[in-house]
């Protein structure tokens, strides 16, 4: 028998073997198969994001050879000027550079100016005529830390500059004083073409950031310009734009919309000394890496040339976590974890069915855990009642309390020493000691017995706990006074709230019921009618007692076959819904649709409620409406498309007019300055005055109709925007222009919300650069913005924009958000009237409403609300 045995477990214990064999084995091929499955998931969906990183790098590397170009327009323009003229004045340079408009046009250039070569031996008398020139105090300087002495023959020094204000530092500079301008200047008047600087510090920013000066040489016309040399002896002077590249960089920056990170280096070659601008500040010396390199930190990077004046500089762009979490696929780990567990599945049936004595062996085992594991369960359900027990001498006050009895409480037993009746009474609340005391004394006098009472007692998380107070007086001395008293301490607080909700959901139901304006029964399953509501009664035209009377069979056409279809779903679900024929009182029928469920009552029988609507005028609208919608949905069809053709059209001949006409409208305006430095007769100065009004209103038109064909082609981009930092942000650039003007600004802060970060800030500029424009004839500017009051739970918060300026008469507010109305004349306050029509429609893609409140001198009050953006 003992051979048998030991043969029969060498025979299981093979037969174990054979089966873990088998199932490794078809585990490690489940698992190559998952992940070869997995490297191809995971690299098809790398090579899509990898192509929408592309796309992506190719917009920041246009925008990014737009900005820098941009000051090259301006310097055109005024070789215009220079060109038109024999001899520019300082007056006719200022004219020229205040119309252009810096801070919207050509983003972090200074401003824009000319140097002139000077001969050593012509300098002195070249000084003296600047001074007699409106500007008595010119002196040449030089850059700081470069030599005073220079071999150089000439010098190139700076004439003009403008705006004059924030430039004054620059004034007069030598400019060929400093190697990297020199040697930049003389490049562009070798070679005629415009030409960028390398890296350098400009004079005029304080903060000494990296920047770059754009170069456009000017000669005299008429005169072959073939060689360099036939170009130094032609040369009037160097047109100039010092710019910052952070500032120059900044928008490019917002417009990235968080998607992408790109660093500037002012080299072909990306070096550390070389790197001008980093929009994620992650330089390297933060990484101890010679070359800063975002490659080992980001999923994605791209390096790109980027070709201004004459130079070729690198962008590196690379992704953020943003970027790469929109991008991050739950698929392959998904396609893994799935392999693995289906490897793992089959790895473990081959093994269960290879071996049906383990697996027997192992189902006992499991059944013995299981039964110890009941066993446990039980055990904590007793230990789980939470019982605490008490003993009192009521003679001494010495009490004894368990350890539940004071986790009751939130307390350790030793937290509550010394114990006494007072611990008792000052962790009870004092409005149940009255009705305890009573019942003490009732028990102790014999009336009961014994002490039973539900209170309220302190928690050590300062709550309040109902808790069921049990005990009876087990020792008496002398004339029958109590001597020990014992008992036992229950949390009651989920049955006391079980019992309160239980009440008040009663109630509610009752007044459901009777001030219901649905028409609701009460009925059994045979179809008796327990009770009715008023709207019952007035639908069916039966008093209650009536409808009991009549039951099911009175109420429903017997005729009307889809009745048994509802009773059986209810009969079978628990509830339904649909739609039957009932009879009224006097015998009419009508059309009603019914919603059923089954509950029990106290008595625990079952019962139903019945929610019945007169549909009858519903049905015969559906019928009319189903044959408007047919007609509706052909017509809409033909409308659509037509529409969706002329929209296309519209939008790219808008963008067309606008973006050719900017051009021919800045040479008009700075001729119209030319020509009114010439002219001497009053008349014809006012005809020049009228055709440079309305260059520049034609220019804001042009501007306002590029930007309303821009916008209806933006695609919302939702995140985070925190609209007090873009409020801070638009208020500080409108100072920068007027910095005199008494002013008091007020922005709430920590106002987040969730929209396009780019259309939000066009917003924010729109309302508070009115403000600013309508407040300037004020002593005393005052602008505000903020949320008009806290919202309530489930309302829109309401952001409110308001100033002390001149208002507007609230007759004419639906002119107000339409395109190309002014409520103002241009003579007072500049505009194209676009403004406020563009951003009702920012806000209305985004959910939500803009409107306004003022009165003429009162000022005005912009109200809106950012609902949930759509496209």
């Amino acid at each position: 028998m003992t051979r048998q045995l030991a043969s029969s477990d060498s025979q299981s214990i093979r037969s174990q073997r054979f089966a873990l064999a088998m199932a490794g084995l078809a585990l490690l091929l489940g698992l190559l198969f998952t992940g070869g499955g997995v490297f191809w998931v995971n690299n098809t969906f790398q090579g899509q994001a990898m192509e929408r990183f592309d796309r992506l790098a190719d917009r920041v590397q246009i925008d990014v050879q737009d900005r820098l170009n941009a000051p090259l327009r301006g310097l055109r323009g005024a070789a215009g000027v220079y060109a038109a003229s024999n001899s520019v004045e300082r007056a006719e340079f200022r004219a020229y550079v205040q119309f252009s408009q810096l801070g919207r046009d050509f983003p972090g250039v200074r401003g824009f100016g000319f140097m002139a070569r000077v001969l050593r031996e012509d300098l002195d008398s070249f000084v003296a005529a600047e001074r007699a020139d409106e500007e008595p105090a010119f002196a040449v300087s030089t850059m700081p830390g470069t030599p005073t002495a220079s071999s150089a023959p000439d010098l190139y020094v700076v004439k003009f500059m403008e705006p004059q204000a924030r430039n004054q530092a620059a004034l007069g500079l030598d400019a060929g004083a400093e190697p990297v301008r020199r040697e930049a200047i003389e490049r562009a008047v070798a070679t005629g073409e415009p030409t960028l600087t390398r890296k350098t510090t400009l004079v005029q920013d304080q903060q000494q950031n990296p920047g770059w000066v754009y170069l456009l040489p000017v000669y005299r016309t008429g005169g072959d310009l073939t060689t360099p040399a036939q170009r130094q002896a032609l040369l009037v002077g160097v047109l100039f734009a010092p710019m910052v590249v952070g500032e120059v960089l900044q928008g490019a920056a917002e417009a990235t919309q968080g998607q992408a990170g790109f660093e500037l280096f002012d080299a072909a070659q990306p070096t550390a000394q070389t790197l001008v601008y980093d929009l994620n500040r992650q330089l390297a010396a933060n990484r101890a890496d010679p070359v800063p390199n975002h490659e080992t930190l980001r999923l994605f990077s791209s390096t790109r040339p980027v070709s201004a004046g004459g130079r070729t500089l690198t962008l590196r762009v690379s992704s953020t976590p943003a970027f790469e979490a929109e991008s991050a696929s739950p698929m392959p780990a998904l396609l893994g974890l799935g392999g693995v567990l289906l490897s793992l599945l089959l790895a473990l049936c081959i093994w269960l069915l290879g071996s049906s004595r383990a697996r027997a062996l192992s189902v006992a085992q499991r059944m013995t855990l299981d039964l110890a594991h009941e066993q446990q369960r039980l055990l904590s359900i007793v230990e789980g009642t939470n019982v605490g027990t008490w003993e009192w001498n009521v003679q001494t006050g010495e009490t004894r309390f368990d350890d539940r009895w004071a986790a009751i409480t939130g307390h350790r037993l030793d937290e509550l020493l010394p114990l006494n009746i007072q611990t008792w009474r000052s962790l009870t609340h004092s409005g149940d000691m009255v009705r305890s005391d009573a019942l003490l004394k009732q028990h102790f006098a014999g009336k009961t017995p014994y002490f039973d009472c539900e209170v309220r007692m302190r928690h050590k998380d300062g709550r309040w706990v109902w808790v069921l107070s049990r005990g009876r007086v087990c020792a008496w001395i002398g004339n029958r006074q109590p001597a020990l008293m014992a008992g036992t301490l229950m949390d009651i607080t989920e049955r006391q709230t079980a019992q309160l909700a239980l009440r008040n959901s009663e109630e509610h139901f009752r007044q459901l019921f009777e001030t219901s304006l649905e028409c609701i029964l009460q009925t059994r399953p045979d179809g008796q009618v327990l009770n009715a509501n008023a709207a019952a009664c007035e639908l069916f035209g039966l008093g209650v007692d009536e409808l009991r009377e009549r039951g099911r069979q009175g109420l429903v056409d017997p005729g009307d076959t889809r009745l048994q279809a509802l009773l059986d779903e209810r009969q079978r679900e628990g509830n339904t819904r649909g739609e039957l024929r009932m009879l009224r009182g006097d015998g009419t029928a009508f059309e009603c649709e019914l919603s059923s469920s089954i509950f029990l009552d106290s008595n625990n029988e079952p019962c139903a409620n019945i929610v019945l609507r007169d549909i009858t005028a519903r049905k015969r609208s559906e019928a009319r409406i189903r044959q408007l919608n047919a007609e509706l949905e052909q017509r809409v069809g033909r409308r659509t498309a037509q529409l969706e053709a002329s929209n296309r059209d519209l939008q790219e001949f808008a963008h067309s007019v606008a973006h050719d006409l900017r051009q021919p409208f800045i040479a008009i305006g700075g001729f119209s300055g030319l020509l009114e430095r010439l002219v001497t007769d009053d008349r014809a100065r006012h005809y020049i005055n009228r055709i440079k009004a309305g260059v520049r209103q034609a220019g804001e038109l042009t501007e306002a109709l590029l930007a309303l064909a821009n916008l209806s082609r933006v695609q919302l981009r939702v995140q985070a925007v925190d609209l007090s930092a873009v409020a801070h942000s638009v208020m500080g650039t409108l100072q920068q222009e007027e910095p005199a003007r008494a002013r008091s600004i007020r922005i709430q802060e920590g106002l987040v919300v969730q929209a396009d970060a780019m259309l939000l800030r066009l917003v924010m500029q729109e309302l508070l650069g009115n403000a600013w424009k309508f407040t300037s004839r004020q002593m005393h500017t005052e602008i505000s913005f903020g949320l008009q009051s806290a919202p309530a739970t489930g309302t829109e918060a309401v952001y409110v924009v308001s100033d002390n300026g001149e208002g507007f008469d609230m007759a004419h507010v639906d002119k107000l958000f339409r395109s190309f109305q002014r409520l103002h004349a241009p003579q007072d306050f500049p505009g194209a009237g676009v403004g406020l029509a563009n951003i009702q429609r920012i806000i209305a893609r985004h959910g939500g409403q803009i409107w306004a409140e003022s009165s003429r001198g009162a000022g005005a009050r912009f109200f809106f609300t950012l609902g949930s953006p759509g496209a």
